[in-house]
């Protein structure tokens, strides 16, 4: 009995041995043919992304009074949520599409929905944020504060998966 258990071992041993290379072939195709299935279905999401979102001029309307000969709106980012890196990647969103991102940081308490806050009184330049991110026009409001040298203040809340910088 002992033998033929040992004899049936070796067979198996030697089929292993035999297609192993095979097997391993196989399976190396298999990862291949999954990253590069992975890589494309990433590619085509950010090309997506960067195609289908809305196009907002980044530049001052010319009804709005230029400040230290400032062509493009600048913004301040602040994150309500406890979620870690989402004003960095709202920043780069903006980036993108050419406004200056002044300042990123967190926001004191949390919001349930994101709002967009004119600093200057230029809400033009506030609804075209809006806009860019999807933001409601309702959730754009004005707090005017010319000390922090910034057009608009973006404030992430908790309904930023709906945001266009996270689709």
């Amino acid at each position: 009995m002992g033998e033929k258990v040992s004899n049936n071992f070796a067979k198996i041993k030697d089929y292993y041995l035999k297609h192993s290379r095979k097997i391993i072939k196989i399976a190396l195709n298999a990862t291949i043919v999954l990253l590069i299935l992975v890589v494309g279905t990433m590619l085509v999401a950010f090309a997506d992304g960067i195609l289908n979102s809305p196009h907002v001029n980044s530049q001052l309307s010319n009804e709005v009074e230029k400040i230290n000969n400032q062509e493009v709106i600048q913004v301040s980012i602040l994150n309500s949520t406890v979620m870690t890196g989402l004003a960095n990647k709202v920043r780069t969103y903006m980036q993108m599409r050419n406004f200056d991102v002044v300042e990123i940081g967190n926001y004191s308490q949390p919001l349930t929905r994101t709002i967009v806050i004119d600093r200057l009184g230029d809400s033009l330049s506030a609804l075209k944020v809006a806009k860019l991110l999807g933001v409601a026009d309702s959730l754009v409001i004005t707090q005017i504060d010319s000390s922090l040298f910034v057009r608009t203040t973006i404030i992430i809340g908790q309904d930023y998966p709906k945001l266009a910088p996270f689709n």
